[in-house]
C-alpha cells in the first residue's frame, strides 16, 4: 500500500505543466458572445468618427461595438458604461491609451454583458484612506462582464470587482499597481484566468467572496502578497504560478466558513521543498494551515498573448 501511495504522488507531480488555454476548460457561455449590432468608431479621420470614447459610449445601443484607434491616443477620460451588451475595442493594447489622469476610476462599467478588450488602462486616482479608485471599476450587480487583453497599470487597484457575479478576467498585463485585482462583498462565480499580475503590492485580494476560480495565472514579484484570501468560501486556486513574491499566499476566515473551505490545486510555488504538500499559512481566528496537496514540479506555461 505504501508503494501505491507513492507512485500516485509522483505520477500527479510530474504531470506535464504545458496547457492549452484554461478558458477553454470553464463552460461560461458569455465568453463566446456575439456583439451583431453596429459598430462604432473613435480617433480615426473618417467624418462620422468620434473624438471621446465617453461620446461613442452615450450614443452606442444594445449589441453595439465601439472600436477606438491608436492614434489619437492617449485618450484623458475617465469613462462610465451604463448601457447592457456593448463591447469596447482598442486597436492595439499597447498603444491605445485611457488615462484618467489621477482622478477617479479610469473606467467605470455599471451595465451587464460588457467587454473591454485591447487597451492599456492607467492612472486612476492616487492611494487614499476609504477611497478605491480603480484601473477599470465593475460596479454592484453588473453580471458577464469581460475584461480581456488589456494592459492594466499605475492604478491604484488595477481591477475591482465590487460585489459582482459572473466576470471573467482572462489574458491581461496587470503590473504596477497598488493592488492587482480587488474583488469585493457577495461576488460570485468570477473566473480569473491566464493573467500576468506581477510587481503590484497584492496581487490579488478577494474579501467576502464565494465561488471564484483562479486558474492559470503568472503571479509574481509582487511586494506584498500574491493572493489573500479573507472570508472566502469554495475558492478554488489552480495551476497557478507562484514566484518570487514577498509572500506567496495568505488567508483568514471563521469557524463557521470551515466546512466551506477553499482549495489549492496543483500551483507552481518557488518555495515549495519539492516534497509532501505545500502548506499556506493563514488564521481561523488561530494560526491556521491550508494545503496544496499536489504542487507542480515545473512553472506552467502560461498562454498569455502579448
Amino acid at each position: 500500500m505504501t508503494c501505491i501511495i507513492i507512485f500516485l504522488f509522483f505520477g500527479l507531480a510530474f504531470t506535464p505543466t504545458v496547457r492549452t488555454s484554461r478558458l477553454e476548460e470553464l463552460s461560461d457561455p458569455m465568453l463566446f458572445r456575439n456583439y451583431d449590432g453596429n459598430t462604432l468608431y473613435v480617433g480615426g479621420s473618417g467624418p462620422e468618427n468620434y473624438s471621446r470614447i465617453q461620446d461613442a459610449v452615450d450614443n452606442a445601443s444594445i449589441g453595439d461595438t465601439i472600436f477606438v484607434y491608436s492614434r489619437s491616443s492617449p485618450y484623458y477620460e475617465n469613462i462610465i458604461i451604463t448601457k447592457n451588451d456593448i463591447k469596447l475595442v482598442g486597436e492595439n493594447k499597447y498603444s491605445t491609451i485611457v488615462d484618467g489622469n489621477g482622478i477617479g476610476h479610469v473606467i467605470e462599467i455599471n451595465a451587464d454583458n460588457v467587454t473591454l478588450e485591447g487597451f492599456t488602462v492607467r492612472h486612476s486616482g492616487p492611494i487614499e484612506e476609504f477611497k478605491f479608485d480603480a484601473g477599470v471599476h465593475i460596479t454592484y450587480m453588473s453580471y458577464y462582464v469581460v475584461i480581456t487583453d488589456n494592459i492594466i497599470v499605475n492604478n491604484q487597484h488595477g481591477i475591482f470587482i465590487d460585489g459582482c457575479p459572473n466576470s471573467t478576467i482572462s489574458k491581461n498585463i496587470i503590473s504596477n499597481n497598488f493592488e492587482g485585482v480587488i474583488i469585493y462583498g457577495d461576488a460570485r462565480y468570477n473566473i480569473i484566468s491566464e493573467n500576468k499580475i506581477e510587481n503590484n503590492s497584492n496581487g490579488i485580494h478577494e474579501a467576502f467572496t464565494r465561488h471564484s476560480t483562479i486558474i492559470g495565472n503568472n503571479i509574481a514579484n509582487n511586494s506584498g502578497v500574491g493572493i489573500i484570501c479573507s472570508y472566502t468560501t469554495f475558492h478554488i486556486t489552480k495551476e497557478n504560478n507562484f514566484i518570487t513574491n514577498s509572500c506567496h499566499a495568505y488567508f483568514d476566515g471563521r469557524f463557521k466558513y470551515f466546512s466551506e473551505r477553499n482549495h489549492w490545486i496543483r500551483n507552481y510555488w518557488d518555495t515549495w521543498i519539492g516534497f509532501g504538500p505545500k502548506l499556506i499559512k493563514g488564521r481561523v481566528y488561530i494560526p491556521w494551515i491550508n494545503f496544496d496537496w499536489f504542487p507542480a514540479y515545473k512553472p506552467y506555461i502560461i498562454p498569455i498573448y502579448d
